[in-house]
């Protein structure tokens, strides 16, 4: 262990040191590699960098938006397999690919943890003293790996909280929407006097809220989150199987992107 890891707190960067000084003391070439490749590939795909080689290349970037996209064992199996093709021939990115980081319990917690620490990083550098007591409560617990899965779901939730003010901020430019009764159930449109205002919603809007739902709709995508896409609805895939998105949200965005609705 190293002495952040000792002391209660585990980073990304502090399990990625023990790692590799594991992997150093084994003479263990391969696993060094693979732990490099996949500290360089999270790097990339996080900063920004990967969308900006995309678009080197002629290739579509948004797959590594990293505004939009997940980092999990997918999206770097991807980026893996976009930089041996960049290297037309001969290439030391052979992996890792999605199934070895699965299958291995230190690779996926510093994928998990990658993850959450970006996620976490976009709100407030002061924190809270709600979320310092949340901190010191998961710093208690021994495995590490189940402090990761703790961060993970906190850091889905706070996106996912992030995401909905964001929609409900652009459902609020629409008069016609009255959201407060579409958080509670009620679907009823608001009736507007007067002349009707032009819709707010541009070219670019409206190919952003294309790409959300077809993320919504996409099991493969939501199985990362737990989530699953049923019935025009949005789901949790486990446990109590609660609704995230109601089948009327779905239509609603839908409508908004211009498509049609699908069960």
């Amino acid at each position: 262990m190293t002495q952040v890891e000792e002391s209660g707190t585990v980073t990304a960067d502090s399990l990625m040191s023990r790692l590799q000084t594991e992997a150093e003391r084994a003479s263990d070439i391969r696993r060094a590699g693979t732990l490099t490749r996949l500290a360089e590939a999270c790097d990339e795909i996080t900063s920004g960098i990967a969308y900006k080689r995309a678009k080197s290349a002629k290739q579509d970037p948004e797959f590594f938006n990293p505004n939009f996209v997940k980092l999990n064992s997918r999206i770097i199996e991807a980026y893996v397999r976009f930089r041996a093709r960049l290297d037309k021939g001969e290439t030391e990115w052979t992996g890792p690919v999605a199934s070895t980081i699965r299958g291995d319990k230190d690779l996926m917690t510093y994928v998990k943890l990658r993850d959450a620490e970006r996620t976490h990083s976009h709100k407030s550098k002061r924190p809270t003293p709600q979320s310092r007591r949340i901190d010191e409560i998961i710093d208690r617990i021994d495995n590490i790996h189940d402090q990761a899965i703790l961060r993970e779901v906190l850091a889905k939730a706070r996106e996912a909280k992030r995401q909905l003010s964001i929609m409900v901020d652009a459902l609020r430019k629409h008069p016609e929407i009255d959201v407060d009764a579409l958080r509670e159930g009620r679907h009823s449109p608001r009736k507007i006097d007067g002349p009707q205002p032009q819709s707010v919603i541009s070219a670019d809007d409206t190919k952003t809220i294309r790409k959300v739902v077809a993320r919504l709709r996409d099991n493969d995508e939501l199985e990362e989150f737990d989530l699953i896409y049923r019935s025009g609805r949005v789901k949790m895939g486990v446990g109590a199987g609660l609704d995230l998105i109601f089948p009327e949200e779905m239509k609603l965005l839908e409508r908004l992107a211009g498509l049609g609705a699908t069960s």
